[in-house]
């Protein structure tokens, strides 16, 4: 079971941290580099002018018709973080439906809180659980809720109106709304197999630098255990390296004796079969022996001489056997030490596997702890908030009935100046209309150059040569130029002799600029990715 994960966090102050982080200006610890190229910021697209996340926020607090000034600590917007489990978007990347559920998740976001109010969307792809950032200012046009000490106060300021716009993040993350919003956010994620998570789950989101920090101290307590499992390691493969050096011998010995037990046996059965060869001599030579003296004091030397060696034989034949009977012990010897080695080992790879465990329990039982601590002061704080909820309910309740009269009228009023600013939104539209007829009558492929002109004034190439593109003739550079990469607020060098040409696209039927027949933008990517390898590569070499 895979859950739809939705977290809003304010971003108080300038919003200077929250953007480099979102923005990659500056590095995580927990990012990786060389994922970064798969990351996305294309969702939303900035107003002619605005450069960055922080600028965005800036221009929709400008344009946002604002009455009342921004206080100095008044949060300036809010991220919105939008993900699930590692699997599970792994699963939708996999599938090739990652994107789709990126995308779907923006369009929640603008029907949500507003499409001018999502300022900026940033998927991020290169940490370990891919996760979408969705930049939110906090603009709403329900009326102000006023403190206690505001109704008693005795000086009163000239009333503004209830209606208008106003920045308030409070009046967006109410107990009511925070669970609309979970509802809504699992309904649009049904047809990707994620589902809402539990209603009432007493799971809290850890802050990200207390996340960070967490994992910085994961990773040297498992950095150490690591280098102490790698240390035992090496001890036992060392002993497992003696005793198999050990065994060999002890199997070299072995084939020794066996062959000389068999070496031994063969001559055993040689000098047998000499002495029943003797012993038979012996009888005939007795038989023999009244008419064969002289040869018998010969043959009785000779036998002396057989019997001497078969003592010396049967010496030898002992020997063996001790020797034998002693490897056998030394190789009985042997294995009940390798029995030993292995138990040792067994018992130290327990011994390592329980310190773990160990470890992994206290350090649970400390984090639980932590836990326990804050969250039984944020209950008490939630159920003081839910009863000054409630009592702010009923009173809008009182207010809504005086003033439901009022409203109906001025939404008569709204409607009858809507009606009259359509019909006059119609008439300009019309005569607009009538002149990109008359363009395309008399300048046919003017309307659809402009894709193509404003593609060359966001990569800097001047007027005077976008103008001779026009024709639709290819134009060669006479020296090198450097042209504007958008994405990455980078530089990239174009040499001389390459070729610039306006390209009808058949998708869109409009004409778009292309370098050596590339679109201008994957002629940029890839050679900011080439100057990019060619740079690691010689700072590798250097190393």
């Amino acid at each position: 079971m895979s859950y739809a994960v939705l977290h809003i966090m304010k971003a108080s102050g300038s919003c200077t941290a929250i953007a480099r982080h979102i923005e990659r200006s500056t590095q995580p610890d927990n990012a990786h580099v060389e994922l970064r190229y798969l990351n996305r910021d294309d969702f939303i697209k900035y107003p002619d002018g605005v450069d960055g996340l922080g600028e965005a926020i800036q221009h929709r607090l400008d344009h946002a018709g604002l009455t009342r000034k921004i206080g100095k600590n008044q949060v300036l917007a809010l991220n919105v973080l939008l993900s699930s489990d590692g699997d599970a978007l792994r699963r939708l990347a996999d599938e090739g439906r990652l994107n789709d559920w990126a995308e779907s998740s923006v369009r929640w976001a603008k029907e949500t809180f507003g499409e001018e109010n999502v300022v900026g969307a940033h998927l991020h792809m290169d940490e370990q659980t891919p996760h979408l950032h969705v930049t939110v200012v906090p603009i709403v046009t329900t009326e102000r809720k006023k403190k206690a000490s505001e109704s008693n106060a005795k000086k009163r300021y000239r009333t503004k109106p209830k209606d208008g716009p106003r920045l308030s993040a409070n009046d967006i993350m109410t107990r009511e709304n925070l669970t609309h919003f979970q509802d809504t956010y699992a309904e649009a994620m049904e047809r990707f197999g994620l589902e809402r998570g539990i209603r009432g789950s007493e799971a809290r989101h850890v802050d990200q630098h207390e996340y960070y920090r967490q994992c910085q101290i994961k990773k040297k307590d498992l950095e150490q255990d690591v280098a102490t499992l790698a240390t035992e390691k090496e001890q036992l493969d060392t002993e497992a390296r003696s005793l198999e050096k050990r065994k060999t011998e002890l199997e070299r010995g072995n084939r020794w004796i066996e062959k000389t037990i068999v070496e031994s046996k063969a001559a055993n059965a040689k000098i047998v079969k000499e002495n029943s060869n003797l012993e038979k001599r012996k009888t005939e030579l007795e038989e023999s022996n009244s008419s064969l003296v002289a040869t018998n004091t010969t043959l009785y030397n000779e036998k002396k001489q057989l019997e001497a060696d078969k003592k010396k034989v049967a010496k030898e034949i002992a020997d063996i056997e001790a020797d034998k009977s002693k490897l056998i012990e030394e190789r009985s010897t042997y294995a009940e030490e390798a029995e030993a080695a292995k138990k040792e080992k067994e018992t130290a790879l327990q011994e390592a596997a329980e310190a773990k465990a160990q470890r992994n329990a206290n350090r649970k039982d400390a984090l639980s702890n932590l836990a326990n601590r804050f969250t039984g002061n944020k209950t008490k704080r939630l159920e003081t908030e839910l009863a000054e909820c409630r009592e702010e309910i009923k009173t809008l309740k009182d207010r809504a009935e005086e003033t439901d009269k009022t409203h109906r009228n001025r939404v008569w009023d709204l409607q009858q100046q809507l009606d009259r600013q359509k019909k006059q939104e119609e008439s300009i539209v019309r005569g607009h209309d009538c002149e990109i007829a008359k363009i395309e009558k008399y300048f046919p492929n003017t309307i659809a150059m402009i894709p193509a002109l404003e593609e060359c004034e966001e990569v800097g190439i001047p007027d005077s040569f976008a103008r001779k593109l026009m024709d639709g003739g290819g134009r060669y550079l006479a020296r090198n130029v450097t042209l504007d990469y958008p994405e990455k607020h980078d530089k990239v060098e174009v040499v001389a002799g390459t070729t610039f040409r306006f390209i009808r696209d058949p998708s869109d039927n409009k004409f778009h600029l292309h370098i050596n027949g590339t679109r201008i933008f994957q002629w940029l990517k890839e050679q900011w990715q080439k100057l990019k390898q060619s740079v690691k590569k010689g700072f590798n070499n250097k190393l």
